[in-house]
């Protein structure tokens, strides 16, 4: 059997980044070299030769730091490959009124577009059973799984 080849793309080197894409998935590729190859990217580039070769590619935020309809339009061209999309969620895909960035969040329609962006996702991973819940409840998206923050090794 040929090695699974994951593409990870944090949306940044820390915080959200480092620890649900960038630690977990370097964990994967290094405790699992024999079965698993995983690449990193913080910016994959929006052509399909980037994405050639995979199996999965992962994403917190963004696929590509450009518009909305470049990522929702990889989303759609990966799935038609046969390439699994999971995107990672450690966060509300809204915020209510008392949010200091409650209007331009609202006015720039960042939570239509998370939404829109998991519905795509063939997987959606995120950081507990509870949140797991509320994804899959308000947003009947069936394939949700916990990954947690952070590795742990005996797992």
């Amino acid at each position: 059997m040929s090695k699974i080849k994951i593409l990870a793309i944090p949306s940044d080197k820390h915080g959200v980044g480092k620890f649900r894409i960038m630690d977990p998935y370097t964990f994967i590729g290094e405790k699992f070299a024999d079965d698993v190859h995983v690449d990193l990217t913080f910016n994959a580039e929006d052509n399909d030769e980037t994405f050639l070769g995979y199996d999965i590619v992962v994403f917190h935020t963004f696929i590509h730091q450009t518009t909305h309809e470049s990522n929702v339009n990889r989303i759609k061209w990966l799935r038609q490959q046969g390439i699994k999309v999971i995107m990672d969620i450690d966060d509300l895909w809204f915020v209510d009124q008392r949010h200091p960035m409650y209007h331009q969040v609202k006015a720039s329609k960042i939570g239509e577009m998370k939404i829109e962006m998991l519905k795509l996702a063939d997987y959606v991973t995120t950081t507990t059973s509870i949140f797991a819940k509320t994804i899959k409840d308000r947003l009947k998206v069936k394939n949700v799984e916990v990954f947690p923050n952070a590795v742990n090794e005996e797992e």
